[in-house]
């Protein structure tokens, strides 16, 4: 199937940020998201943490994205990569205790891991799924500067400010990360962990986690009947002209303004 262009790509974030500002009630702001996390099965994460040829040594590596979400969204099966979750329960902001991805999660500090080097971000989907139980979700794709995905990304994806988004975002300053109420959002991180420096530095930790069911192989499809995340031939887009990014690179950013408008900055 044919992936979206960069200018579909950006009508659909826009349609994403029409979602949130319809959002009610505790739907409608932020919340603290002290870590981010991946919840797998505990045989994947011991053969990680295995030493020798036949393990990885404590080394999470990246693998090819699968056909979760939009069908036309410009990562699937194009860029290596490995998700990660930040949404919080409302009532005890922290992650939920169940997942359908396996029994042990990887928790490591939010701030650490995506706003303390010099990352990048990029908007690259927002669908639901058929039940549609969980709501909404966005991917954001974080990349290292100059690397072979931050190059996929600048030609394919639209690419955000890490101090002022609508999804996920750290303040100049300070180093409490939120998230949107509004939608799960999702990490695709597009390098190599290293849990065993992470764990010796105390900035990840391992816990258990009940396994409600199981993933499918190659993802889900997403609700193609939705109207609040499917683009339409007849969708407009406002976008203005592109000028610098405010996070200290070349790449042109969406930006939150105080009137709660989107502007390119």
């Amino acid at each position: 199937m044919e992936m979206y262009s960069k200018y579909d790509v950006e009508r659909l974030m826009d349609k994403s940020i029409s979602y949130l500002h319809s959002r009610k009630g505790k739907y409608s702001g932020y919340q603290e998201c002290s870590v981010i996390y991946r919840n797998k099965s505990s045989s994947y994460f011991n053969n990680i943490m295995r030493r020798g040829r036949r393990g990885g040594n404590g080394i999470m590596e990246t693998y090819i994205k699968d056909n979760n979400g939009d069908p036309r969204c410009p990562i699937n099966n194009r860029l290596d990569g490995l998700f990660f979750s930040c949404n919080m329960d409302f009532e005890t902001g922290e992650p939920s205790k169940d997942s359908p991805f396996g029994e042990r999660r990887l928790r490591i500090d939010a701030y650490e891991m995506l706003f303390l080097d010099d990352y990048r971000m990029y908007f690259s989907d927002f669908y639901c799924f058929n039940s549609n139980k969980r709501g909404h979700y966005v991917n954001i794709v974080v990349t290292t500067p100059g690397s072979e995905a931050d190059d996929f990304c600048k030609q394919h994806l639209v690419a955000i400010s890490r101090k002022k988004n609508p999804f996920i975002h750290c303040r100049q300053g300070s180093k409490t990360v939120r998230k949107s109420c509004g939608v799960r959002v999702e990490i695709f991180f597009t390098d190599d962990v290293n849990i065993k420096e992470l764990l010796g530095e105390e900035l990840a930790t391992f816990e258990d986690c009940q396994c409600t069911g199981y993933s499918k192989p190659n993802g889900l499809p997403k609700n193609l009947n939705c109207p609040h995340c499917n683009l339409e031939e007849s969708d407009d887009s406002d976008t203005e002209s592109c000028s610098d990014s405010d996070d200290s690179n070349s790449v042109p950013s969406y930006q939150y303004s105080p009137q709660n408008s989107w502007s390119w900055r």
